[in-house]
């Protein structure tokens, strides 16, 4: 997989490395940049391929607006992960999930024979219906930002097939001994990982290739 920022001369490839540091120094690009890959509209900023063909951002890419705010129960991945769980009802917990239905039906009819008046009520139950009513989320025992973010990273990926992920300050938010921990898990798992700076970070990981777009919009490596 490779990305071209509109300033860089050619186009940077994860197999080099999982992690990479873009640094923007001019803070009118840097603002334009981070303001485009929030409203999905960085087609003009970004290009991310794979085997020489484009990638569509809005099912490749993810953009987590803060290492530290970010919502866990992302809303597509959910959706995801109530299909897995009804087919797993439909399929190997079906004796089960038909007992819940009938139990349900039975507890209904039940009730509508405690009031004066005739109800009606729904007998065919979608399984759907069951398993939103259980209201899975991620379960996370992490207590440091590192792994709630690596969990995070893995269920998108597993789930919605994110590609890359893309960050801004990491290392402001995070001390080099957590940078250190979140780049070398992301190598670990074959996550790509693209963290947008505004300025040179002191210590840069031996997992993490640094580019910089400086103040006049030149290029270094």
């Amino acid at each position: 997989m490779k990305f071209l920022f509109k300033y860089m001369s050619e186009p940077f490839d994860f197999s080099k490395s999982n992690a990479v540091t873009l640094v923007i120094e001019n803070k009118k690009l840097f603002r334009h940049t981070i303001l485009s890959v929030s409203e999905c509209d960085c087609n003009e900023m970004f290009v991310f391929s794979e085997n020489f063909k484009p990638l569509d951002f809005s099912k490749s890419v993810k953009y987590v607006d803060s290492v530290l705010t970010f919502e866990f129960s992302d809303r597509k991945m959910m959706t995801k992960v109530n299909s897995f769980f009804e087919n797993l009802c439909n399929t190997k917990y079906f004796p089960q999930i038909s007992k819940i239905k009938a139990l349900c039906v039975s507890l209904c009819c039940e009730l509508s024979k405690e009031n004066d008046y005739d109800f009606q009520f729904c007998e065919s139950i979608e399984t759907m219906a069951l398993v939103k009513l259980f209201s899975f989320v991620p379960a996370d025992a992490s207590d440091d930002n590192v792994g709630h973010l690596l969990r995070y990273f893995k269920l998108m990926k597993e789930y919605l097939g994110i590609k890359c992920f893309i960050v801004q300050n990491l290392h402001i938010y995070l001390d080099d001994s957590e940078c250190e921990n979140l780049l070398e898990s992301a190598v670990m798992h074959g996550i790509y990982l693209l963290n947008i700076e505004n300025s040179v970070p002191k210590e840069v990981s031996e997992y993490e290739k640094l580019v910089v777009i400086d103040n006049d919009l030149c290029e270094f490596y």
